[in-house]
């Protein structure tokens, strides 16, 4: 299961907000709010304030970071569902992503935005890292379905494109490293490359994020350019990308970067990723986006797992409490999961759901 390390101080600035008399918040407080979220605390070390923090939950991986907690926690003390008008599709992209043809037989899609006015601190550095580490090696499969990047967006020129190149054709100075290499170079003596290079076994071709300025962002799932992907305390304009095998995740696994960042006050801007050819989700694809997909559940099937007569109502108030859309009907309810979250795959998702918001 997740294990991650998460700072206190920086736990109870993105618990603000939530029916709490005083800022700092106990060990014991952590303890029982941790039940919420099947998280357990494994350490505290009082002199830097790290919590170690396992988490029970596989299929959450939006909970596998301080604001993912912090967030499951704010919804159910605040009676209310967190609101990012970024997914609303209301927002027209500035920036562009074009999707190369011949993506789509090696590593075909691309999610991205753009994140402004959180100034990056040593505290929400250590978690960006963290949860790009998280998500790329547990939810991602070790980069093979999702693998993430973070740049400083000052430094990009867009649109910025998504292709295919000759092992030897690109070079740019990898993260790590002091020396320019090519992409085959990369893959023969960097760390990285010796360690993810198998996900490109085979390929003739391999893929590369350049901006308008013809500049090398990374190579994609191996390692940034430290020229432009080595993101520094202090940093207040940022640019997100996923990329992967499986699209649905790679969306999702952008709100989820997405969310993280504006629980700490960035402004997400949409980008719109341009295909050659027609993906599940169309051609000409903003993200981040909200998947809703949406599921009707039978009261009764909820009151015969939990064992207890609980009604439409209450079942409504449990579930919106915990961050879902409901909708009431007639002895059923049809709810919708936040778009950070696409873990509904079964009918007792959602029962453990109620279970775990009425304690």
């Amino acid at each position: 299961m997740p294990t991650i390390t998460i700072f206190k101080d920086d736990f109870e600035s993105l618990l603000k907000g939530t029916r709490t008399t005083h800022r700092t918040v106990s060990i014991e407080q952590v303890e029982e709010w941790l039940m919420l979220v099947k998280g357990e605390l494994k350490g505290h070390n009082p002199d830097t304030g790290e919590l170690r923090i396992e988490l029970q939950d596989s299929n959450r991986p939006d909970l596998w970071c301080c604001e993912g907690i912090a967030r499951q926690i704010r919804i159910k003390q605040q009676g209310k569902i967190a609101q990012y008008p970024f997914l609303t599709g209301k927002t027209k992209p500035k920036a562009t992503i074009v999707v190369k043809p011949g993506m789509e037989q090696v590593r075909p899609y691309v999610a991205a935005c753009a994140a402004r006015g959180y100034q990056v601190t040593s505290q929400g550095l250590a978690q960006l890292i963290q949860t790009q580490e998280k998500l790329a090696e547990i939810f991602g499969h070790k980069r093979k379905t999702v693998s993430i990047g973070i740049y400083q967006l000052s430094k990009i020129t867009f649109p910025v494109t998504y292709e295919l190149v000759q092992p030897g054709e690109a070079r740019f100075t990898p993260l790590g490293m002091e020396t320019v290499m090519t992409l085959a170079e990369m893959l023969m003596v960097h760390p990285k490359g010796l360690e993810y290079g198998g996900i490109l076994a085979g390929a003739s071709r391999v893929p590369i994020l350049r901006d308008a300025a013809n500049q090398p962002l990374s190579f994609p799932p191996i390692i940034n350019s430290r020229e432009v992907g080595e993101v520094q305390v202090g940093d207040d304009q940022l640019f997100v990308e996923v990329t992967g095998t499986d699209l649905p995740m790679v969306v999702l696994t952008l709100n989820i970067f997405a969310a993280n960042l504006a629980d700490r006050g960035a402004t997400i801007e949409p980008i719109l990723v341009e295909y050659s050819t027609r993906t599940s989700l169309g051609k000409r694809v903003t993200t981040p986006q909200d998947l809703k997909r949406s599921k009707t559940i039978p009261i009764h099937t909820i009151e015969q797992a939990l064992g207890q007569e609980l009604g439409v109502k209450v079942v409504q108030q449990a579930l919106e409490v915990y961050g879902y859309e409901v909708s009431a009907g007639k002895g059923s309810v049809r709810v919708k999961l936040p778009p950070y979250r696409q873990d509904l795959m079964h009918t007792m998702d959602v029962v453990e759901d109620v279970a775990m918001s009425r304690g």
